[in-house]
């Protein structure tokens, strides 16, 4: 060990190694003893300073094994915990491992795979979301015949990324620099992916090092690789509002569809601002209070929050509880998000709208507030927004909006000349006489 402690020269250049707190740690490449040790000195800092890594450490563990065993720890606790498996996968199936399961603690609970949790007072929802398994890692699969050509252009979409992507899986965590997560970035946007694509990528990678630096204690690399990268412009705002012609003609569409819940649905939607999945997964009708019209969310995105009843809401919700069921533990909507998005695109097609999705209810919800109110706070508990910037992704106003304000606004003025007019051809009262209008026409 006494030798293992000291620079030795390999070549031209030196290296060094040396065992601490069960971490075996290695330098190369230096072109002086000095120098490889003080890169040794380092890694060993702080290790003594914070105190030993999990698992085998940066160096013995590759980005995919980390990614498993991250996802393992976190994926239970996330929303999106779907979307993250699959980006995951993506790495572990380049090594051949297994792959990540996620099942809705809710199921998971149904099928007897787990005891059910005790939920939180709070309403925070702190309890698991899912339940995360591993899956063997499926082999290569015949392709059936006719999809032979199919298969292949899919695989050719993505062969940039994916050989960029399944050559940094392999690589140890303390290996992957900068310019490896440009690469992978530069692939994604020569196979074309989109830059939401791209940035949930490296979002998820740059996640991934700085949990293992401050969770797990590992030192390396010093910069996490997936930081002051070059990307893609991200423009994925949507500006499209519902306008009234187009509620009345899709609501004449809707009456056609064999699901009654559709339509009371989305008018709670258009009239509320939730999210599709507020309704359909979150709330209860035990959540509704009819006295104070609010509707308490106790989970929703951003965590626990009142939602106003107007009176198009509070309509759609009695048109729901006729259709019911809806006992006190039921859930507001029984329909999966799947049916209505298809309802929805049926209906929008049998009324000729183009370009409208289900989620633009919340821009249309939101911009109409705004419009009638012009009250930013009554928009931002409309919709839940914890700041002004992101009411204003919502909030769509835009020119032919202006044009009818003014339109409005220059009646009126008309009218209220005109009035002035007629009250000055009958003549100024004595001033001991008190004009008093009860909304009566005077008599020519």
């Amino acid at each position: 060990m006494a030798a293992e402690a000291k620079p030795y020269k390999e070549g031209k250049t030196w290296s060094m190694r040396r065992r601490i707190l069960g971490q075996e740690l290695f330098v190369s490449g230096e072109k002086t003893s000095a120098a490889a040790k003080k890169e040794m000195d380092k890694l060993v800092h702080p290790l003594k300073t914070r105190g030993a890594p999990k698992g085998l450490g940066p160096q013995r563990t590759t980005v995919a094994q980390a990614a498993q065993d991250y996802g393992m720890a976190r994926l239970r606790f996330m929303k999106g915990a779907v979307q993250e498996a699959n980006r995951i996968n993506k790495y572990l199936r380049a090594l051949g491992l297994d792959t990540l399961k996620v099942t809705k603690w809710a199921d998971a609970v149904a099928a007897g795979k787990v005891q059910d949790v005790v939920p939180a007072t709070d309403g925070e929802g702190k309890g698991p979301l899912f339940l995360v398994e591993l899956e063997p890692a499926l082999p290569q699969r015949d392709i059936p015949k006719g999809l032979g050509k199919h298969r292949g252009k899919l695989a050719c979409a993505t062969a940039k990324s994916d050989t960029q992507r399944a050559l940094i899986a392999r690589m140890p965590m303390a290996d992957v620099r900068r310019h490896h997560m440009q690469d992978l970035v530069d692939a994604l946007r020569a196979d074309a992916r989109s830059a939401s694509t791209t940035h949930l990528e490296r979002a998820f990678v740059r996640t991934l090092f700085y949990y293992a630096n401050e969770v797990w204690n590992w030192n390396e690399p010093s910069e996490n690789p997936a930081t002051g990268l070059r990307m893609p412009e991200l423009r994925n705002e949507r500006d499209r509002v519902m306008s009234m012609e187009e509620q009345q003609r899709l609501d004449e569409a809707i009456q056609d569809c064999r699901n009654k819940l559709v339509g009371p649905t989305l008018a709670l939607l258009r009239a509320t601002a939730m999210r599709a999945s507020e309704p359909l997964e979150h709330a209860r009708w035990r959540d509704v209070d009819w006295q104070r019209k609010v509707l308490t969310l106790t989970d929703g995105k951003t965590g626990k929050r009142d939602v106003p009843l107007l009176p198009e809401a509070l309509e759609a919700l009695k048109e729901l509880q006729a259709l019911g069921p809806c006992e006190p533990d039921d859930k507001l909507v029984c329909v999966s998000y799947e049916a209505l998005k298809a309802a929805w695109q049926r209906a929008c097609t049998r009324a000729g709208i183009d370009d409208l999705r289900v989620h633009d209810l919340r821009h249309t919800a939101a911009t109409r507030l705004a419009l009638e109110s012009g009250n930013v706070f009554l928009v931002k508990a409309l919709t839940g927004h914890k700041d002004d910037k992101m009411v204003q992704r919502y909030v769509n106003v835009k020119a032919d909006d202006v044009v009818k304000f003014g339109e409005a606004q220059a009646a009126k003025q008309k009218q209220a000349e005109q009035t002035s007019a007629a009250a000055a051809v009958d003549g100024p009262l004595p001033a001991n006489v008190v004009q008093l209008d009860f909304g009566q026409r005077r008599k020519a």
